[in-house]
Protein backbone atom coordinates (compact mmCIF):
# COMPACT_ATOMS: atom_id res chain seq x y z
CA UNK A 1 0.00 0.00 0.00
CA UNK A 2 0.55 3.69 -0.94
CA UNK A 3 0.03 6.98 0.53
CA UNK A 4 0.27 9.81 -1.74
CA UNK A 5 0.49 13.07 0.42
CA UNK A 6 -0.09 16.43 -1.77
CA UNK A 7 -0.26 19.80 -0.54
CA UNK A 8 -2.48 22.12 -1.93
CA UNK A 9 -2.71 25.99 -1.28
CA UNK A 10 -6.22 27.64 -2.40
CA UNK A 11 -6.50 30.51 -4.00
CA UNK A 12 -7.99 33.01 -1.89
CA UNK A 13 -11.75 33.28 -0.98
CA UNK A 14 -12.20 30.23 -3.03
CA UNK A 15 -11.98 27.49 0.08
CA UNK A 16 -15.46 27.18 0.74
CA UNK A 17 -15.92 25.77 -3.19
CA UNK A 18 -12.96 23.45 -2.92
CA UNK A 19 -14.08 21.55 -0.14
CA UNK A 20 -17.33 21.08 -1.44
CA UNK A 21 -15.98 19.76 -4.96
CA UNK A 22 -13.35 18.20 -3.68
CA UNK A 23 -15.78 15.41 -2.75
CA UNK A 24 -17.47 15.48 -5.62
CA UNK A 25 -15.00 15.41 -8.41
CA UNK A 26 -12.50 13.01 -6.13
CA UNK A 27 -15.48 10.47 -6.24
CA UNK A 28 -16.07 10.81 -10.03
CA UNK A 29 -12.31 10.54 -11.11
CA UNK A 30 -9.93 9.42 -8.55
CA UNK A 31 -11.80 6.91 -6.81
CA UNK A 32 -12.70 5.81 -10.09
CA UNK A 33 -8.98 4.49 -10.82
CA UNK A 34 -7.51 1.30 -10.49
CA UNK A 35 -5.87 0.58 -7.20
CA UNK A 36 -7.62 3.50 -5.17
CA UNK A 37 -8.55 2.56 -2.07
CA UNK A 38 -9.15 5.42 0.00
CA UNK A 39 -8.61 9.44 0.55
CA UNK A 40 -8.74 11.95 2.85
CA UNK A 41 -8.98 15.55 2.79
CA UNK A 42 -7.46 18.39 5.80
CA UNK A 43 -7.46 22.04 6.37
CA UNK A 44 -4.09 23.41 7.70
CA UNK A 45 -4.74 24.97 11.31
CA UNK A 46 -1.72 27.64 11.11
CA UNK A 47 -1.62 28.12 7.22
CA UNK A 48 -5.60 29.46 5.43
CA UNK A 49 -5.58 27.90 1.89
CA UNK A 50 -3.73 24.86 2.76
CA UNK A 51 -4.95 22.11 2.52
CA UNK A 52 -3.31 18.31 2.46
CA UNK A 53 -4.80 15.51 0.49
CA UNK A 54 -4.06 11.41 1.36
CA UNK A 55 -4.88 9.05 -0.80
CA UNK A 56 -4.67 5.32 -0.46
CA UNK A 57 -3.14 3.04 -3.70
CA UNK A 58 -2.40 -0.33 -3.77
CA UNK A 59 0.70 0.69 -5.90
CA UNK A 60 3.04 3.58 -6.87
CA UNK A 61 2.05 2.80 -10.53
CA UNK A 62 -1.74 2.45 -9.65
CA UNK A 63 -1.25 6.31 -8.92
CA UNK A 64 1.83 7.58 -11.28
CA UNK A 65 0.87 5.68 -14.25
CA UNK A 66 -2.79 4.37 -13.89
CA UNK A 67 -4.15 7.84 -12.76
CA UNK A 68 -1.87 10.37 -13.56
CA UNK A 69 -1.81 8.95 -17.14
CA UNK A 70 -5.11 8.87 -17.34
CA UNK A 71 -8.23 10.85 -19.06
CA UNK A 72 -9.71 10.88 -15.01
CA UNK A 73 -6.85 12.78 -14.25
CA UNK A 74 -7.09 15.18 -17.27
CA UNK A 75 -11.24 15.33 -16.07
CA UNK A 76 -9.55 15.90 -12.44
CA UNK A 77 -7.49 19.22 -13.63
CA UNK A 78 -10.02 20.56 -15.51
CA UNK A 79 -12.39 20.52 -12.87
CA UNK A 80 -10.25 21.58 -10.13
CA UNK A 81 -6.91 23.53 -11.26
CA UNK A 82 -8.76 26.75 -11.03
CA UNK A 83 -8.38 26.04 -7.13
CA UNK A 84 -5.11 25.83 -7.02
CA UNK A 85 -2.10 28.18 -6.38
CA UNK A 86 0.85 27.21 -8.79
CA UNK A 87 2.83 25.47 -5.48
CA UNK A 88 1.34 21.75 -5.77
CA UNK A 89 3.79 19.63 -3.33
CA UNK A 90 3.71 15.72 -3.99
CA UNK A 91 5.07 12.99 -2.10
CA UNK A 92 4.80 8.99 -1.94
CA UNK A 93 4.94 6.90 1.22
CA UNK A 94 5.12 3.66 1.81
CA UNK A 95 3.71 1.89 5.70
CA UNK A 96 6.68 0.25 7.67
CA UNK A 97 4.61 -1.16 10.17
Amino acid sequence: MITEVAFFNINEGMEAGFEKDFEVVAKETIAQSKGYNAHTLHKCIETEGKYMVQVEWETLEDHMKGFVGSDLFKEWVKKMDHYFKPDIYMEHFQLIK
